[in-house]
């Protein structure tokens, strides 16, 4: 069989399998052990997975391969959720297509996902992925001889029981976090702690494109973090509630209760997107 032309030559990610804890404390100790470091400027990105619509997507691709030399030229680095669909995979694809060298950080409830086509599947298995507090160790490494262990993660039965097919991880991302959860929005809270860890003081920016409810919840967490959010106009979803609120042209994506700013929201429309995305991405995370 043909390789894949979009895998030869790409080194296998760094995985690495975050323990039980508050996220706050435990993510810096495993972002430093697959070797990543800040102040950096981030940006997040989050939106349409599985149910990205497809129109949306073929006019997200061209915008996110132009953004790649602008995240490199910046230092930057970019979390999402990991995934190998939606705009998880076509940011992967287009660092790949751009040979792009930023960091691009998938975090996945560990129990949600599959190992890429890249990375061994032994990545994904408890006896042989490590976790924190075994710094430093790549995937298949041992401790003292021994294989890297977190029964904290419960049996493969445990994990797998009454739910639905594991979805593969991105094969163009470089850096995974593995987090604790068997349901997606596990991670949420993770992402966070990983783009602000990454930031050190450092801009960030959360760019949304579609998404659904993860997606909402998502942007609720980063405004209420006075996190800035730039929402794509017309990518449908979340992104287009929040443009609606964002112009007074509709309530809060979230209960009413919530106390956020509406004006940490930026709205870029898609007839102006190629000409402004990389202008806003770059005024935003600039240092």
């Amino acid at each position: 069989m043909n390789p894949d032309p979009d895998t030869i030559g790409l080194a296998s990610p760094a995985v690495f399998a975050c323990p039980q804890g508050m996220p706050v404390t435990v993510v810096g100790s495993a972002l430093a052990a697959i070797g990543l470091t800040g102040p950096r400027p981030v940006l997040i990105l989050v939106g349409g997975a599985a149910n990205l619509d497809e129109g949306v997507a073929v006019r997200l691709r061209p915008l996110l391969r132009d953004l790649v030399p602008v995240l490199d030229r910046l230092g930057a680095a970019v979390i999402d959720g990991g995934t190998h669909v939606g705009v998880m995979a076509l940011m992967g694809e287009a660092r790949q297509r751009a040979s792009g060298c930023f960091p691009l950080i998938g975090i996945a409830p560990r129990g949600r996902v599959k190992a890429p086509a890249r990375c061994s599947p032994d990545c994904l298995d408890e006896s042989q992925l490590p976790v924190a507090g075994s710094a430093g160790l790549m995937p298949g490494s041992t401790a003292n001889g021994g294989p890297v262990t977190d029964r904290r993660f419960g049996s493969a039965p445990e994990r797998d029981a009454g739910k639905e097919p594991r979805v593969a991880l991105d094969p163009h991302h470089s850096h995974f976090l593995l987090v604790p959860g068997y349901h997606w929005g596990d991670e949420s809270p993770w992402l966070m702690a990983a783009a602000d860890w990454l930031a050190s003081g450092a801009r960030t920016l959360m760019l949304v494109a579609g998404g659904g409810e993860i997606t909402r919840r998502d942007v609720q967490c980063r405004l209420g973090q006075a996190g800035r959010v730039l929402a794509l106009a017309g990518s449908g979803g979340t992104a287009d509630a929040l443009v609606a609120w964002r112009r007074g042209e509709g309530p809060p994506p979230w209960d009413a209760q919530s106390v956020l700013d509406p004006a940490m929201i930026e709205v870029l429309d898609w007839m102006s997107a190629r000409d402004q995305l990389l202008r806003l991405v770059a005024q935003a995370i600039s240092t």
